[in-house]
C-alpha cells in the first residue's frame, strides 16, 4: 500500500509540475486539459483520480508555486551569514535571474493567476491572497531583523512596509512583462533601499 500511495503521489506531483509550467507560460484559461494530459503523458482517468476538476487542479498549482517561494524564503531567513539587506538583495537577484532565463516574459505565476482568476473565482482569490500573506510575512521578518541590527530605519512600520514591498514587487514584475526588461525590478530594489535604509 505504501508503494502504491507513493506512486500515486508522484503521479499527482508530475501532473502539477507539467501543468504549472504550461499555466505559467500561457495562463490558466489558455491551458486546456487535453494539453496537460498530452504533455504529462497521463490519461484523463488518472487526472480525475487526483483532481475532481480543473479548478481544483488550479488551486493545487497555486500551492505548488507558493511552495517554491516558501522554500527560497526559508533558505534566506535561515542564512545567518547574510545581513537583512543582503537577504533582500538575494531575493531580488534570485528572481531577477529566474525571470531573465524566461526572457522577462512569464512574470510571477501567482500574480498572473491573481489577475486572471481572482475576479471570477472566490476560491482562487482566497488561495492567492494566502500566498501573498506568506510573502508579506517573509519580508516582515527581514525588516524586523534589519531594525534589530540597526541596519534599517528604526521607525519603520514593518507590517505596512512589508505589504508595500510585496505590492510594489508584483507591480514591478507586471511592468517587467510588458517591457520585457529587468529595469522595473532594478528600480524596485533601488527605491526599497531608499525607503528602509537610514539617511
Amino acid at each position: 500500500m505504501k508503494q502504491a500511495s507513493s506512486k500515486g503521489e508522484l503521479t499527482r506531483l508530475h501532473i502539477i509540475e507539467v501543468g504549472a509550467k504550461l499555466i505559467h507560460q500561457q495562463g490558466f484559461n489558455n491551458t486546456g486539459l487535453q494539453q496537460i494530459l498530452k504533455e504529462a503523458k497521463v490519461t484523463k482517468g488518472s487526472f480525475y483520480f487526483h483532481f475532481t476538476d480543473k479548478n481544483v487542479f488550479g488551486l493545487a498549482v497555486i500551492d505548488y508555486f507558493t511552495g517554491f517561494f516558501r522554500k527560497t524564503a526559508m533558505q534566506l531567513l535561515a542564512n545567518n551569514s547574510l545581513t537583512a539587506l543582503e537577504k533582500l538583495q538575494a531575493f531580488y537577484l534570485h528572481f531577477r535571474q529566474a525571470f531573465e532565463k524566461m526572457g522577462f516574459q512569464c512574470g510571477c505565476p501567482i500574480g498572473n493567476l491573481s489577475q486572471e482568476m481572482s475576479d471570477i473565482s472566490p476560491e482562487f482569490a482566497l488561495k492567492v491572497n494566502s500566498a501573498f500573506t506568506g510573502m508579506t510575512a517573509f519580508f516582515n521578518k527581514i525588516l524586523m531583523q534589519g531594525i534589530a541590527s540597526g541596519e534599517f530605519k528604526q521607525n519603520l512600520a514593518t507590517k505596512s512596509c512589508a505589504s508595500f514591498i510585496v505590492d510594489s514587487w508584483e507591480g514591478a514584475v507586471l511592468r517587467m512583462k510588458s517591457m520585457q526588461s529587468a529595469e522595473p525590478l532594478d528600480n524596485w530594489f533601488s527605491f526599497i533601499k531608499e525607503i528602509i535604509l537610514p539617511v
